[in-house]
């Protein structure tokens, strides 16, 4: 292993072949070679170290080779080994994020009249091209819709949202993934028997999860492990080097917060702390490892598959624990996602990380809906099997029982709906008689009257008392009219109410002794009034006769 060179120069793939999780892209470019069918502009977007400017190298040797252009360059010509080393004047490699101006476009644009001066194109790489300026990309788009025979565009980018669509529309993109941890932990074994360096599969493990999916990040942890300690190296020690947790404290961590045990989630979260472990990377391992439970639930693929990469021990003891159900790992993983961003706020992280593995703990106790809903139509069952007897039972000692008025007769209140059930009055030994005389009585009269019967009278006030007739007036013709139509049984209730020997008889400023209806008119309606009033259900209030004035006259003629 060289002394001045990091692992990921060393062992950078040199054609499509060497490289690790990128085979879809591998397979859409190499078909474009085998038909012959290249582009002049390519953009490739993903998350850092998965190989974007590696592929776009090696895409600029198959062009360029002597004995291409081919998906699989000789790299023994002088144009494969100028592009390998870096010095290939043909290919210029530019980093968007320090050439952001609309002048560093501009001299890229002046050199491309020029053709190649040895190979088949010249290549423009343009890394972090996202971060160029608004002025430099609309320099670049009349370029990149009609550029020179000779030309081809190569844009590399981790934020391919950032990108103006006017540059999309004009390449062709291709999108890079993040690696899974048997294809890193793959490549950390290949590299390492080529190194002569003996690692414990721990170590590997922990290494490849570290890397969170970018291979180049774990060949420099590789790199720091190897510069620091050695192949002597144990899993505890690289997880105090790199600031994370060891495997046996991670899986201490996790056993307690699906077995919902708060003091020992306390008791492990303290040690972590007090390990220097940032709050925020065990939050993100936190969920990686949540997330590859809930997928093995839902696949039902075992933890210790290579798709997850977990020891066959850990997952056993994970498998040992009691079962987790979808609703308490959806909901653990919604704290946790929100939990890091709180995290980045916190004034306080090491309080704030404790809350927060105290609210996944809590989480345990919660019932989904469903199964709560389940249990109480299983309760409502039970309760309906019980015996009449029961049931009356239960209903009397909850309502303590009341001898209720008789009814009101079917036709005493006008309309077609049927009334409600008369509400139960106070018997002669709760309330003695009322005399209507007196202010207060009207009230406890009323109070003692079914609701509809009430809501007729509750607006009314008594004009006079005498001999047993009742003169009430509300003020309003339409409720003067209600009352007087509904005269008769609102009297006998009143003198139920009231406890009177006689019956009370109501009258209303629009009635008299023997009326009952609308004030003072025989005149019949007109029949469109008539019709109006039996489509709508509505009553008459009474009939004005409009005078015929020079004004109304006049009104009429115009």
């Amino acid at each position: 292993m060289s002394q001045f060179k990091s692992l990921a120069r060393i062992y950078r793939p040199q054609t499509f072949s060497d490289l690790v999780g990128q085979e879809a892209v591998v397979r859409t470019l190499s078909q474009g070679f085998s038909s012959g069918s290249l582009t002049q502009a390519y953009l490739f977007s993903g998350e850092r170290g998965v190989g974007k400017t590696t592929v776009a190298r090696i895409l600029a040797k198959a062009i360029n080779c002597a004995k291409g252009p081919t998906a699989t360059p000789c790299l023994a010509c002088s144009s494969c080994l100028e592009i390998a080393e870096g010095r290939s004047p043909d290919v210029l490699e530019m980093d968007g994020a320090s050439h952001t101006s609309v002048e560093d476009v501009r001299t890229i644009r002046e050199g491309l009249r020029y053709s190649p001066l040895a190979g088949r194109a010249r290549i423009i790489i343009i890394d972090e091209v996202h971060m160029l300026s608004t002025s430099a990309f609309n320099a670049l788009l009349k370029t990149l819709e009609e550029p020179p025979p000779h030309v081809v565009f190569v844009l590399a980018t981790t934020e391919a949202h950032k990108i103006p669509d006017t540059v999309l529309s004009r390449c062709q993109h291709y999108r890079f993934r993040l690696l899974t941890i048997p294809e890193i932990s793959g490549r950390i074994e290949e590299i390492s028997k080529k190194e002569g360096l003996p690692l414990d599969p721990g170590v590997i493990a922990l290494v490849a999860r570290s890397a969170e999916g970018s291979l180049r990040d774990a060949l420099s942890l590789l790199d720091q492990i190897l510069r620091v300690g050695g192949t002597e190296m144990t899993a505890a020690g690289v997880a105090e080097l790199l600031g994370v947790t060891d495997q046996a404290l991670e899986e201490s961590l996790l056993s307690s917060l699906i077995s919902g045990d708060l003091p020992s989630t306390l008791r492990t979260a303290r040690t972590v702390l007090e390990a220097g472990i940032d709050p925020r990377a065990q939050v993100r391992t936190l969920a990686r490892r949540f997330r590859d439970i809930l997928h093995s639930l839902l696949e039902e693929v075992p933890l210790d598959s290579p798709r997850y990469g977990w020891t066959r021990e850990s997952a056993a003891r994970i498998a040992s624990l009691p079962p987790a159900n979808i609703f308490f790992l959806e909901q653990v993983l919604s704290v946790l996602v929100r939990g890091e961003d709180d995290l980045r706020r916190s004034p306080q992280p090491a309080i704030t990380f404790e809350l927060l593995l105290a609210r996944i703990c809590h989480l345990k106790a919660i019932i989904p809906l469903p199964d709560l809903l389940d249990r109480l139509l299983a309760d409502s069952g039970k309760a309906g099997a019980a015996l009449p007897s029961q049931r009356l039972s239960a209903e009397q000692t909850l309502r303590p029982s009341r001898p209720s008025a008789p009814p009101l007769p079917p036709d005493s209140l006008s309309g077609t709906r049927e009334s409600p059930p008369v509400r139960p009055r106070p018997s002669p030994s709760e309330a003695g008689p009322l005399d209507l005389r007196i202010p207060s009585d009207w009230g406890k009269a009323l109070s003692r009257l079914s609701h509809e019967t009430r809501s007729l009278l509750e607006s009314a006030r008594i004009e006079r008392f005498e001999q047993g007739t009742l003169l009430l007036d509300t003020g309003n013709s339409f409720f003067n009219n209600r009352i007087a139509s509904n005269r008769e049984a609102l009297g006998r209730a009143l003198s139920e109410a009231v406890q009177s020997p006689e019956p009370l008889r109501i009258e209303t400023p629009s009635s008299g002794p023997g009326g009952g209806g609308m004030t003072g008119t025989t005149t019949p309606p007109p029949p469109l009034v008539s019709e109006a009033t039996a489509l709508f259900g509505s009553e008459i209030i009474g009939i004005r006769t409009r005078k015929n004035t020079p004004e109304t006259q006049q009104g009429e003629q115009i």
